[in-house]
């Protein structure tokens, strides 16, 4: 069955099919831990125990549960990940794109040789699909340090159909994301 409409839980943007829901979409998608008992030792309880309090201290109010299953999800996969920025799924060395469908998206071929080494790197450490995104993760979000970074996403796009934005306080306190991308009414790319 062909599927052409986004799902709830999903975001089609530029860069690629996002998460809004996360946990919807992990039920929906179930992708196996690794076999490298490094990466299982993430999903023990015990680092479960440091991970919850290292982000009840740094993470803003409420998103703590969605940035720590986030980390743990990309700590215990070999290659997928979910990009704890903007919540774009791909893979380690898939570089940013748009799809037309739903299906196209889950059924696209992986690659893990279309971005430069050192993001390629990032995406396996930190799970940031991209430079913008491991900005916006290390970035305080000062004024212009937020600007900079929504113009380097918005010319990574090159796709008037879409504004990117940071998100309020409360949508990062609800879903942990820092970016948020929305299509625009009138197919016209808004500027931050």
């Amino acid at each position: 069955m062909s599927t052409n409409t986004t799902p709830d839980y999903g975001l089609d943007s530029p860069l690629g099919f996002h998460a809004k829901n996360i946990q919807q979409y992990l039920r929906l998608h179930p992708t196996p831990l690794s076999s490298d008992p490094e990466r299982q030792e993430w999903a023990t309880p015990e680092s479960w125990d440091r991970l919850s309090a290292m982000f009840t201290s740094t993470a803003p109010h409420g998103s703590t549960n969605v940035m720590s299953n986030l980390f743990v999800y990309n700590k215990t996969r070999d290659f997928d990940r979910i990009c704890p920025s903007c919540h774009r799924i791909y893979c380690v060395g898939e570089g940013p794109r748009a799809y037309q469908s739903v299906d196209e998206f889950i059924n696209r071929p992986r690659s893990s040789s279309e971005v430069e080494p050192k993001v390629q790197a990032e995406q396996d450490q930190s799970g940031a699909c991209c430079r913008p995104c491991f900005n916006a993760l290390v970035d305080d979000w000062q004024d212009g340090e937020s600007r900079d970074v929504l113009i380097e996403l918005r010319e990574l796009a090159g796709n008037d159909g879409f504004a990117v934005r940071r998100s309020t306080l409360g949508e990062e306190s609800e879903t942990g994301m820092k970016i948020v991308w929305e299509k625009n009414e009138s197919g016209a790319g808004k500027q931050a």
